[in-house]
């Protein structure tokens, strides 16, 4: 349902440092590279990433890349429909609950359908700080090309 993007690029490795390599990828097309962003310095004529290094890679090698992006729809139906959903489904609850408010139907309907709502947003704002401290772009290796 939701799609991952996969593209494979080659690039050069400009530097290690530790588990992590620089390499430098020339781009075959600036539109995709503006849609993509995983690359930094998108007016450049090369884009340099880090990715996590493979055994047997040293400066100079040429080497293929696999960037996965993932899809932004889930978050976008997390984001805007779990609020409505929550008001709704709030709303309907306070219409067959007498505990709180039992003399008005309205009332009821109005506060548990706001508190489901709250709810709802702070179940997001919790989603998107998860989403946030993961990379929503996947970069790695594949493999050294002689």
């Amino acid at each position: 349902m939701f799609k991952q993007e996969q593209i494979v690029e080659t690039g050069i490795v400009k530097y290690i440092q530790g588990d992590y390599a620089t390499i430098e990828i020339k781009k075959a097309n600036p539109e995709e590279c503006k849609s993509c962003g995983a690359c930094t310095g998108i007016e450049n004529n090369a884009n340099f990433l880090e990715v996590k290094t493979i055994p047997g890679l040293s400066t100079g090698q040429q080497v293929k890349l696999q960037i996965v992006r993932q899809s932004i729809y889930k978050s976008i139906i997390l984001l805007f429909f779990l609020p409505i959903v929550s008001l709704i489904v709030g709303s309907l609850i306070g219409r067959k609950v007498y505990i709180i408010f039992p003399d008005s139907q309205n009332i009821r309907m109005l506060f548990y359908g706001f508190i489901l709502f709250v709810l709802s947003i702070f179940v997001v704002s919790m989603y998107e700080k998860k989403v946030r401290s993961k990379k929503q772009i996947d970069k790695r290796i594949i493999s050294i090309v002689n």
